[in-house]
């Protein structure tokens, strides 16, 4: 035993030392060029997604949705249950690297023929423990599958974080969205008080002799029309609050909520930091990170799978020719057993497999660089939305305040006979649009905050790794 393991370890350091053309190849690591600024510039220098989500936003209401979702959605636990999952695989997998002993026990009783013309009758039995074929992991192929399990684990974390990351901006951005809706139900609703006033004034006119009956008509038309838009937006209403309740873990129902949208407030000076900073923030570029980390890793076990593998088994404990005298003195036994496996042979197995495991490294890789210029591009247009949409909006404020001052001189000036009432409806009409538009353009500006604040990968703690 002394000269044979000699031997077999000899045989095998020469052969994985052989010169292969695939032995030293290079894994080409993804070249990412990060911008120095944001193109769009910002007030602060300051990130904002170094804030916890509670200091973004601030409301019982809505601080109290997230905590639910983050609580009960279903997709934030399937990622979470991703990680144990992968946690598990990675012990199993690392497991693999060291020898396992179990006890074993044996008994065999048998007839066969012996030397004269009458069977012979044997027994043997054994007890101790034994070592199961355990491959002694010389070249780190083992080692370099558990780091693959580890690196899995790893994006499954970061996954996790991802999943409320995104989960976060999604609750922020349905709720902005209900209290839109809700500001514009109560302007559609005051509209058809005002058409309905306006509709009875007419319809007096008409009576009277003053107007004709097409104002009468016009005047209903227009009346018709905003009540269909009222029904429009509580059909929406309804839509986003279903789906705000699924979000938070509820059956699609009702979300109490007491907060005006002229209410709610969002940080006016936002920051965003360095794009280099984003590398390390956002947790799905950390995520496809570790995602190409494994994968080289998988390369480089893939490759020294061509290298020749030893394994052992043993036993030690005691073995008897007699089951009744198993635990007689002098019985002791014990065994070594190596094994040597060089691949000769295996019908473009092993080629195929290095092929397939480069070709997912090289995907992993364009991965990653897409992720992160899709990073960059998230946060560009958040940032140039936010600036111009509050511009849209502070425009939209003045048209509001023209549109209902021209809405007053239009039916004073109809009440006196100068105007018609073609003029008065296509003032409510243009008013009415309006105060639709400049809701949604508030709205609309929020959610630039929202997908800011997502974009730079605001809300979730590094997790530690294993």
């Amino acid at each position: 035993m002394s000269v044979r393991l000699p031997l077999l370890l000899g045989s095998a350091l020469l052969a994985g030392c052989q010169s292969l053309p695939w032995q030293h190849e290079p894994v080409v690591a993804p070249t990412i060029a990060v911008p120095a600024t944001w193109r769009t510039p910002t007030l602060e220098a300051r990130n904002m997604a170094e804030q916890d989500w509670r200091g973004v936003f601030k409301g019982a209401e809505i601080t109290g949705l997230i905590d639910e979702a983050l609580r009960e959605n279903s997709d934030l636990r399937i990622a979470t249950a991703r990680i144990a999952e992968a946690r598990g695989r990675y012990g199993v997998q690392d497991a693999q690297r060291w020898p396992t002993l179990g006890l074993n026990a044996g008994y065999q009783r048998q007839r066969q023929p012996g030397v004269g013309p009458d069977n012979v009758d044997s027994e043997v039995a054994s007890l101790g423990l034994a070592l199961p074929a355990w491959e002694i992991d010389l070249w780190g192929r083992l080692r370099d599958l558990s780091e693959v399990a580890r690196q899995n684990l790893l994006a499954s974390e970061a996954g996790q974080q991802a999943v409320q990351v995104s989960l976060v901006a999604q609750v922020a951005q349905a709720y902005i969205e209900l209290l839109e809706l809700d500001a514009e139900a109560r302007v559609a609703t005051a509209t058809i008080q005002s058409r309905q006033q306006s509709l009875a004034m007419v319809d007096l006119r008409f009576k009277a002799g003053v107007v004709a009956g097409v104002d009468v008509q016009q005047a209903r038309t227009s009346l018709a029309t905003a009540e269909q838009a009222l029904a429009d937006i509580e059909r929406r209403r309804s839509s986003t609050e279903n789906a705000l309740a699924v979000l938070v873990g509820r059956n699609p129902g009702p979300v109490a909520r007491a907060t005006q949208l002229a209410d709610f407030k969002l940080p006016e000076a936002l920051g965003a930091g360095l794009p280099s900073a984003l590398l390390a923030r956002r947790p799905d570029l950390l995520a496809a990170e570790r995602t190409l980390a494994a994968s080289e890793a998988n390369l480089e076990a893939a490759r020294k799978a061509f290298f020749p593998s030893i394994s052992l088994t043993g036993f030690l404990g005691v073995v008897s020719p007699e089951l009744s005298a198993l635990f007689d003195g002098g019985r002791e036994a014990w065994s070594v057993n190596p094994a040597l496996t060089l691949p000769i042979f295996t019908a473009g197995r092993l080629s195929a497999n290095l092929d397939t495991v480069r070709a997912s490294q090289t995907i992993a890789a364009e991965s990653y660089r897409q992720a992160v210029r899709n990073a960059f591009l998230e946060v560009e247009n958040a940032l140039v939305a936010y600036q111009r949409l509050r511009e849209q909006r502070l425009a939209y404020d003045r048209v509001v305040a023209a549109d209902r001052e021209r809405l007053r001189l239009v039916e004073l000036r109809y009440r006196n006979g100068v105007s018609s009432y073609f003029e008065v409806l296509d003032s409510q009409r243009q008013l009415f649009a309006s105060e639709l538009s400049q809701l949604r353009t508030t709205s609309l500006t929020y959610a630039a905050v929202v997908q800011l604040y997502r974009a730079l990968g605001g809300g979730w703690e590094a997790p530690a790794s294993p």
